[in-house]
């Protein structure tokens, strides 16, 4: 896998409401992103058609009171599978308060990161 700007599509393995994805920034083994609810940093290694990550979860906006993330805070998510070329399949655990839910995760490259050169906190394309 590259960095680049990935679309988040998920699937619950416990009837769970989950939310419609969203999207997350690969970048230099660091994963940012969120969907419409909620906002997700957190570190991942690629290698040999392996990924590996960890995230930690919380909402930025209140999703329906029935919805899976309703006022969870700190959600820590692992995921781990295989990816190929633009696409990764994963698949994570979510802690949730007191529960442990399986999910589906698939990973598909939207664009490119074009970076040039760091410098200093920004980047210079």
């Amino acid at each position: 896998m590259k960095n680049g700007l990935y679309s988040v599509s998920l699937k619950g393995f416990d009837s769970e409401d989950w939310p419609p994805g969203g999207v997350v920034v690969l970048l230099d083994g660091v994963m940012l992103g969120g969907g419409p609810y909620t906002y997700y940093t957190g570190s991942c290694s690629f290698k040999d058609g392996i990924f590996k990550g960890e995230l930690v979860l919380n909402q930025h906006n209140f999703p329906p009171p029935s919805h899976v993330f309703f006022n969870a805070k700190n959600v820590g998510i692992g995921v781990s599978g295989t990816y190929e070329d633009n696409q990764a399949e994963l698949t994570g655990i979510a802690l949730v308060g007191k529960r442990s839910l399986t999910l589906q995760v698939t990973l598909l490259r939207l664009a490119e990161l074009n970076l040039i050169e760091r410098k200093g906190y920004g980047y210079a394309a």
